[in-house]
């Protein structure tokens, strides 16, 4: 089987050659090249470019080429579509709002968003930080301009790449901007809007429902032209508790989640919904919605993935990966993993992945025992 057919049997409820390893990536791009030494990764790992502007075009053939690499020695089963859009998981490519360079420097870089929020990113050590937001408070909505989520402009070369990469045997994905988190992404500063929930709520549902409008248009952008699952990164929790009250996930959120997923399986296509946090108080209601895959099921943040599949949910979960595994010892780490595959393995479909993205603190010995295990215990 190829990664593309193995996921899909697993999607679709078939009979599967291996558990999926789909990492979320690494902290940073100079990371990603210091793991893997001896292996041409792209140029353009990340979704903040880096010395010039992506352009809204195919990949050329040189990064195609080097973003198969990239797959094979990370295991990714998964080609996610556009410049810079494959590292970082729901990060980069057209369904995103896209940033430009302003300034590079040595050491930082200025970026400038589409919805005119600014982004500084630095090295050494890795940080960035968004400023300059075009909105003061959800009143200014009005005052928010977005680029045409339907103009061709933006996915020339999209169906070239996703033919590629299918023929190529991966499984395509296409990134799409957060219902709940784009707003404080790209709009607003985000004690701003959380604060705006409570105290102006009929300008944050605003504020909500345009992005939405935008992102199902969108949507039906990516999905006409190939994409096999749209990625949503919507984060709606912490580790102890929720950033939405459930009401309002219920009225301002669900709906278009809901829609979202309707849209994909019209097409034929699967959601994957990327959400941080303890959100157990809202998982029944995130379930109604359709959502095919769920991630990242981080223990320490009260979501059990094993549990999870002994609720015999339809949803298949991703993730299984404990926050503070990286700090542990090598026996530690070893026998989680074990477990893991076991216990995970006897009760349901499901796919591994990091919570958060290979850590800037791990060393090359921990990386290799992870990629090593990770391919040996899938398999199994």
């Amino acid at each position: 089987m190829t990664n593309r057919e193995n996921m899909l049997a697993l999607l679709k409820n078939q009979p599967y050659q291996s558990v999926p390893i789909w990492l979320m990536g690494f902290e940073n791009a100079d990371l990603a090249r210091k793991l893997n030494p001896r292996v041409r990764l792209p140029d353009n790992l990340s979704h903040n470019p880096e010395t010039n502007n992506y352009p809204w075009d195919r990949i050329s053939d040189a990064e195609r080429s080097r973003t198969i690499n990239y797959n094979t020695a990370t295991l990714k089963p998964t080609v996610t579509i556009g410049w810079g859009a494959n590292m970082s998981f729901g990060h980069g490519g057209p369904g995103e709002f896209h940033f430009d360079l302003l300034n590079v420097e040595q050491n930082q870089r200025t970026l400038i968003c589409e919805t005119k929020v600014k982004r500084l990113v630095r090295k050494k050590p890795h940080f960035y930080r968004d400023f300059d937001y075009p909105m003061q408070s959800v009143a200014d909505i009005d005052k928010l301009s977005l680029p045409d989520p339907s103009d061709p402009v933006r996915y020339k070369g999209f169906e070239e790449d996703v033919k590629f990469f299918k023929k190529a045997g991966f499984f395509i994905t296409a990134n799409l901007n957060g219902f709940f988190s784009a707003p404080h992404y790209f709009c607003i500063d985000y004690q701003q809007f959380l604060m705006s929930t409570l105290l102006d709520p009929q300008n944050t549902k605003k504020l909500i429902d345009t992005i939405g409008n935008w992102n199902i248009t969108a949507a039906k952008e990516l999905l006409s032209r190939g994409a096999e699952s749209i990625i949503l990164c919507d984060d709606l929790g912490s580790a102890q508790n929720l950033l939405i009250a459930p009401e309002l996930y219920q009225q301002w959120i669900l709906p278009w989640h809901k829609a979202l997923c309707t849209l994909a399986h019209d097409f034929g296509a699967f959601v994957h919904l990327h959400s941080h946090g303890n959100i157990n108080k809202i998982l029944p209601f995130i379930l109604t919605a359709g959502f095919d895959m769920l991630n990242p099921f981080d223990s320490y943040e009260s979501m059990d993935l094993v549990e999870f599949l002994r609720s015999d949910s339809d949803t298949i979960p991703v993730g299984g990966l404990h926050k503070f595994f990286f700090d542990w010892d090598r026996d530690r780490q070893n026998a989680y993993l074990e477990n893991l595959f076991e216990q995970a393995g006897k009760n349901g479909r499901w796919i591994f992945m990091d919570t958060g993205g290979i850590p800037d603190t791990i060393g090359k010995d921990t990386y290799d025992f992870l990629i090593q295990k990770l391919l040996e215990l899938s398999k199994r």
